[in-house]
């Protein structure tokens, strides 16, 4: 690790003009990373502050340099929280529910520890910023957000987990088949034969344009066709303008590097399972999914998978197949994964403590809240989950 005497110089950018002010640092530092991923990107905040983020200049990109060399930029937005009535000033990285992960970006992870004390004291000399505690919503356990907070004796520190991150190492698909269930093996074949029942089932894979503006219609089209619907939720990408532009920027930035394809199972001519992808260093992202309920019964969403596999097997460049969330259908897969969680970093101050307080306290009632929860539907006394219309 470098030492602390090199000279260290650290700067605060705001908003869309200080992401584009920094651009060539960014890049200098994602073309060093080590197993960077596409929310690392600089075209990852680009796309946010442009289509997600009602008040970009609450967003700030700290920058370390170390003799003058980018190393490091800490995202961080300024939101607030109330807790026993208080209003907490927060320090977050940008969340969003379409922005499922989230780190630092870092040059050597291995040097973050000893950036963190002094982006936090360099903060606290920013002109009219204050906070209370620094949100980490959503960081993978081995994301150099985690790595960063190791040894910070200084700091009120409380992890909650959120979950899991699943993955499939990619292999030949015969292989991948003989690992499954003996009843999920039953079902794909089930479902295979079911759609070749239907008959002129068609797969097709786009990542350059004309083709791939295309089948982003037609992503949105499905995505859309379910309980998502307007006779459903009503959250569908295709209703909401934000969403849809938040997308079709994330296909415009992405695809100018060959990193953003869209997989698409036809009935016909009709879309009947769509997946969003994109690809960074190896590794394919299954950003978002959809499938024509209509089609259920063949299960498209799963031959849909079956189908990258192959793809992939015989395209070659991709090494997993990073399916960013839990959701229960990965199960049947065998997924490898990694642990997420939500970080909390509490100034030692009246109020930091307060936060500190609330969130332990929250971390210590949580497991018995699910093991309530569903009893409580059960006898009515809480709402029960949306019902897919």
């Amino acid at each position: 690790m470098r030492s602390i005497s090199e000279k260290v110089t650290i700067k605060t950018f705001r908003g869309i003009s200080g992401l584009e002010e920094i651009a060539t640092e960014w890049e200098f530092i994602t073309k060093v990373m080590d197993g960077k991923r596409f929310f690392h990107l600089a075209d990852w905040y680009r796309c946010y502050l442009n289509a997600l983020e009602d008040q970009p200049d609450t967003v700030l990109f700290t920058v370390v340099y170390v003799s003058d060399n980018p190393e490091a930029i800490f995202p961080l937005k300024i939101s607030s929280q109330r807790i026993f009535g208080l209003k907490m000033r927060v320090l977050q990285l940008p969340s969003h529910p379409h922005m499922c992960l989230n780190d630092f970006v870092v040059a050597k992870p291995e040097r973050v520890k000893t950036y963190v004390p002094l982006v936090l004291k360099h903060l606290k000399e920013v002109p009219g910023l204050s906070w209370d505690y620094i949100y980490l919503p959503r960081v993978l356990e081995e994301s150099a957000a985690v790595t960063a907070l190791a040894e910070q004796s200084n700091i009120w520190n409380v992890r909650r987990s959120c979950g899991q991150c699943d993955y499939l190492v990619m292999r030949p698909y015969n292989l991948m088949f003989q690992g499954f269930s003996k009843t999920f093996r039953n079902n794909m074949r089930r479902a295979k034969k079911r759609a070749e029942d239907l008959g002129n089932i068609t797969y097709t894979s786009a990542s350059k344009h004309p083709e791939l503006g295309m089948a982003y219609e037609a992503f949105l089209d499905v995505e859309a066709s379910g309980w998502k619907g307007r006779k459903g939720s009503g959250t569908a990408i295709k209703l909401d303008k934000k969403l849809e532009s938040f997308y079709r920027l994330l296909m415009e930035h992405y695809s100018r590097s060959g990193g953003c394809e869209i997989h698409i199972m036809w009935h016909d001519k009709k879309p009947i399972s769509v997946e969003f992808s994109l690809i960074t260093d190896s590794t394919l992202y299954t950003v978002k999914i959809g499938y024509d309920e209509n089609y259920s019964f063949c299960s498209p969403g799963h031959l849909l998978r079956e189908y990258l596999m192959n793809y992939y097997e015989n395209k070659g460049g991709i090494s997993f197949n990073n399916l960013i969330t839990d959701a229960s259908w990965h199960s049947g897969w065998k997924p490898q994964f990694y642990n997420v969680f939500h970080y909390y970093l509490c100034r030692p101050t009246v109020r930091g403590w307060i936060a500190y307080v609330y969130q332990k306290a929250l971390l210590e009632i949580r497991p018995v809240w699910l093991v309530l929860k569903p009893k409580l539907r059960n006898l009515n006394i809480i709402p029960g989950r949306f019902a897919r219309a």
